[in-house]
């Protein structure tokens, strides 16, 4: 990030103001992008972080397959903006949500769900493709890998038919509870060995596994690309699954990293992506300095994330350039940043807080300030909000 960029474009306008440094933004795109070619996988993002017609355009120009989407909103808008490819990684449960997947089923080259239930999938209309979910560790959707899933599988495809089931998806979440690589590590393997348990069990059972749904940014970051042979099992998730799946003939891998494209102070701590990488930040301005090692700043709770998941990290963001100052607390308009030593800060200076979490940030701007060749011009975040955007439902 070049924060220096990010205040100058920032500068007309009322803060706070979410901006991101589109340089460093397309670097992230290019980086990912080049780690799963050099899988053997596609990527198809998250775009739950961006929820952005531009990002996603972007995204696809650098190669991705399609994207991933966790809310229908989110569906329609990357549909409107010609994404013909479409994942969405959240059951459709419900009359309403599937009248409207009905009518973007029908405007796609391909729609796919994931569904942990035979329930989840009555009423999804035949052209419909199905993922199973497993539960890899994070323990909130997903049937328990290995022998559970099966006669679970066995029953989604008497309800559906074989061909509309294309395989497993599974997200490691638990790697934000990492204290440290080993971590990370820990969690890759056990989303590698979830899938590779599953698989073997429902192929001798006789039931194809063609596709494999599978990653998120800490476990398979940005960084030291994979080349050549796949280190052993437990050197990381793109690594390891790549192990585990690269003698499957037949199966397609696809990696669904979010966070990646904007970064943000818990992938930092992870190990995913340098502070350099960050390309998203919030510009906010000083309006108090009541001690020499504290600062307010007028972004707080409705302007940054507070949901916080890795347990080493501290506060609600850093600030860019200044690494003595993080925000150790927040009301809703109000940010306290704390200094080690003095602040340095006075009454009417701006800074760039790189925030915890980057996708919650972004959900709560409007819009977010695009800063490209020295010039700024406003993104609407158009996929906030669960009502279709025709239906006078706002966001």
């Amino acid at each position: 990030m070049r924060p220096e960029a990010l205040l100058a474009a920032a500068e007309p306008f009322t803060t706070p103001v979410a901006a991101v440094d589109v340089a460093t933004m397309d670097a992230n795109l290019f980086a990912m992008q080049q780690r799963v070619a050099a899988l053997g996988w596609r990527l198809r993002p998250h775009a739950k972080t961006h929820k952005s017609s531009f990002v996603a355009r972007r995204q696809i120009a650098q190669g991705a397959h399609g994207l991933t989407a966790a809310t229908l909103r989110e569906a329609e808008l990357f549909a409107d903006a010609g994404v013909d490819d479409i994942l969405l990684a959240h059951p459709p449960v419900g009359a309403a949500k599937l009248r409207r997947v009905a009518d973007l089923a029908a405007r796609l080259r391909r729609l796919a769900v994931s569904v942990d239930s035979v329930e989840a999938v009555a009423g999804v209309p035949a052209n419909v493709e199905i993922l199973w979910e497993v539960d890899s560790g994070h323990h909130r959707l997903g049937s328990v890998a290995g022998r559970t899933t099966v006669p679970a599988v066995h029953r989604l495809v008497e309800a559906v038919g074989i061909e509309r089931f294309r395989g497993l998806l599974t997200f490691p979440g638990h790697v934000y509870a990492a204290r440290d690589p080993a971590g990370v590590a820990s969690a890759a393997e056990h989303e590698r060995a979830a899938l590779r348990a599953t698989v073997d069990l429902l192929r001798a059972e006789g039931i194809p596994v063609r596709e494999l749904s599978l990653g998120s940014t800490p476990t398979i970051g940005l960084r030291d690309p994979a080349a050549g042979a796949a280190p052993e099992v437990g050197d990381g998730s793109a690594a390891a699954a790549r192990t585990a799946t690269a003698s499957d003939a037949g199966i397609v891998i696809e990696a669904r990293p979010g966070s990646y494209v904007y970064g943000d102070v818990q992938q930092v701590a992870l190990g995913a992506m340098s502070q350099d990488d960050c390309a998203l930040g919030v510009v906010a301005t000083v309006v108090a300095t009541p001690a020499v090692d504290r600062a307010v700043i007028d972004a707080g709770s409705k302007a940054l994330a507070a949901d916080v998941s890795v347990p080493t990290v501290q506060g609600y963001g850093r600030v860019a350039g200044r690494e003595n100052l993080l925000v150790q607390r927040m009301s809703e308009e109000h940010g306290v940043l704390i200094a080690q030593g003095s602040s340095g800060l006075t009454v009417g200076d701006r800074v760039v807080v790189i925030p915890v979490h980057c996708c919650t940030t972004v959900n709560l701007h409007p819009a977010v300030l695009m800063v490209e060749g020295g010039a700024g011009w406003w993104d609407p975040v158009a996929a906030r909000g669960w009502q279709a955007a025709t239906s006078g439902g706002g966001a």
